[in-house]
């Protein structure tokens, strides 16, 4: 059970160390942990997405807490939270320390440079399998395809670069019109 621990939180540190861009660009960490531990399913984690995108704090750490709830418990979700912050509070230190006096150089430049539209190539990779996941159902026939959920996608789609609206908003819209699915 010890062993557990150690691996949520070694799986976790190497989130809180490699994830740039926001809680969004640790979902290809999330998706290999579906793939090598199942602690938790590709469905669950877009429910963590949602979940984490509506509640208060930061998305990453939500669902860092979330997916070790799934997986140990109360206890899981502080190893995982922790082990997703600690990294974080390190780095933050140290390069608030020199952050100032390099702030200019060119290599520093280039390195933020390149590192922003890999963390959006991450995103929009682990988007398109839960995409797949989730509107095509698993089978890439046109029988299985969820045609309501696809054309939610598209209508929040298209409403997210025409009303230029915070995010939020459209998940919200999103959960309500599930909610009157299930029930209706």
């Amino acid at each position: 059970m010890l062993n557990s621990y150690f691996l949520l939180f070694f799986e976790f540190i190497k989130v809180g160390l490699f994830t740039f861009g926001g809680g969004y660009a640790s979902l290809p960490f999330l998706y290999q942990m579906i793939e090598n531990y199942n602690w938790f399913s590709s469905f669950e984690l877009t429910q963590m997405i949602a979940i984490a995108g509506i509640t208060p704090g930061p998305i990453g750490f939500n669902m860092a807490t979330f997916a070790g709830f799934k997986t140990l418990g109360i206890l899981g979700a502080l190893t995982s939270s922790l082990a997703l912050v600690l990294p974080m509070i390190i780095i933050t230190s140290l390069i608030f320390r020199i952050y100032l006096k390099f702030s200019e150089s060119k290599l520093v430049k280039s390195i933020l440079y390149v590192l922003r539209p890999t963390s959006c190539a991450l995103i929009a990779g682990v988007g398109l399998r839960l995409f797949y996941s989730s509107i095509l159902k698993n089978n890439l026939s046109f029988s299985n395809i969820d045609y309501l959920g696809l054309g939610l996608v598209v209508i929040l789609f298209i409403l997210t670069f025409k009303l230029r609206r915070d995010p939020i908003i459209y998940m919200m819209i999103a959960a309500i019109v599930g909610v009157i699915i299930k029930f209706c």
